[in-house]
């Protein structure tokens, strides 16, 4: 990688579990965020009325990342994967889901202009939350797309 080398949002490659064939349109939405107490205002005070503040973290929340996908003919296995996630006899049924709650593991990488991988993070827990899919209109020069939106347990930038 050059040195001082800027990174373009275009190349990238999002694998998630098993599933190695997904055409990936879109990734948005990454994030996490300390919790935290104790610092937006004063707890307490100190010797000659000091006032004191300490940002002190109380956990993490994830946030959900966002994935477009074009649709294939032959590949369903986000809509698949979201379906078995979910309550067999529909919301309403208070069924267990087919696949347990099963979470995947799930790796970004964005790549250099040599093609090498040059930052990457990677996320556990991933779990499909919900599912979409693009408008259909007549006159269209849109692809059909799939988009689901997943929650992660942890996300890491390792690279």
């Amino acid at each position: 990688m050059a040195k001082d080398e800027v990174l373009a949002n275009s190349k990238f490659y999002l694998l998630i579990g098993d599933y190695t064939g997904l055409i990936v349109k879109k990734v948005s939405g990454l994030s996490v965020t300390f919790d935290t107490a104790g610092d937006t205002k004063s707890f307490g005070v100190r010797k000659d009325a000091a006032s004191f503040m300490q940002a002190t973290v109380t956990g993490v929340t994830s946030g959900a990342m966002t994935v477009e996908f074009v649709a294939t003919q032959e590949d369903k296995s986000m809509h698949d994967w979201y379906r078995a996630s979910h309550s067999s006899g529909g919301p309403t049924a208070g069924k267990g889901s087919s696949s347990g709650g099963e979470r995947k593991d799930a790796t970004l990488t964005v790549y250099n202009q040599k093609g090498e991988a040059a930052a990457e993070w990677n996320f556990s827990g991933v779990f499909p939350q919900s599912y979409t899919t693009s408008k259909l209109e007549p006159g269209s020069t849109e692809l059909f797309t799939e988009k689901v939106e997943f929650v992660y347990e942890t996300c890491h930038r390792t690279k």
